[in-house]
C-alpha cells in the first residue's frame, strides 16, 4: 500500500511539474467516503472541450476489511459547456486489493471456524453518469452514480473462502460520491 501511495505521489508531482495549460488539471475529494471509513481522491485532467481523463485512488479501514483501490476512467462531456463543466458519462475499470481479518463463529456444515485472515484481488469496470460544475473557474463540485461489475481471487490463510469472500466486494456493485475540488 506505500507502494501504491508513493507512485501516486510521484505521478501527482510529475503532473504538476510539466507545464499546465490554462487551468485543464483538477484534484477533488469525495465527500461521501469518509462516512465509510475510506478516503477517496481523484485527479482529472482535461484532454479537450468534450473529454477527459481521471484517476482515483481510495484507502479504507472498516470493520475487518482494509485496503486500496485505483479507478481510471474516461469522461465524455455531453453538454454544450467546455469540459469539465457539464454533464457527463465516464466508462471506468477499478483494481480493488483488501486483507481482510476477524474472528467470527462460522460453521460451513462440515467444519467450524472462530478466527479468520485472507486477502482479495478484484478487478472491474463499469460506467458512471454525472454532472460537475466548476464556480469561479477555480472550485469544482462533481457528482456521480453508476454501476460496477467486480470479480477476483480470495486467498485464505486461516479460516474458510467464504468468510473471506463475504467480508469483500464482489458482482453487481454501486460506484457513487459527491466531490469537491480545485481547478488548476
Amino acid at each position: 500500500m506505500k507502494k501504491l501511495f508513493f507512485v501516486a505521489l510521484l505521478a501527482a508531482f510529475a503532473c504538476l511539474s510539466k507545464p499546465a495549460q490554462a487551468q485543464n488539471n483538477l484534484v477533488k475529494l469525495n465527500l461521501v467516503t469518509p462516512l465509510l471509513a475510506t478516503g477517496s481522491f481523484y485527479y482529472e485532467r482535461v484532454i479537450n472541450d468534450s473529454r477527459s481523463a481521471q484517476l482515483g485512488v481510495f484507502f479504507t479501514k472498516f470493520d475487518e476489511l482494509s485496503g486500496y483501490g485505483v479507478t481510471p476512467e474516461y469522461r465524455f462531456y455531453l453538454s454544450e459547456t467546455p469540459a469539465p463543466n457539464g454533464f457527463y458519462v465516464a466508462p471506468f475499470l477499478s483494481f480493488m486489493r483488501f486483507t481482510v481479518e476477524g474472528d467470527e463463529e462460522y460453521f460451513d456444515g462440515y467444519n467450524s471456524y472462530s478466527s479468520y485472515k485472507g486477502s482479495m484481488t478484484n478487478f472491474g469496470g463499469g460506467l458512471v453518469a454525472g454532472r460537475q460544475w466548476i464556480f469561479k473557474d477555480r472550485v469544482s463540485f462533481d457528482i456521480f452514480v453508476g454501476p460496477e461489475y467486480t470479480g477476483g481471487s480470495v486467498k485464505v490463510e486461516v479460516g474458510n473462502e467464504d468468510q473471506i469472500s463475504d467480508a469483500g466486494l464482489g458482482g453487481f456493485i454501486a460506484r457513487g460520491g459527491i466531490s469537491l475540488g480545485l481547478k488548476f
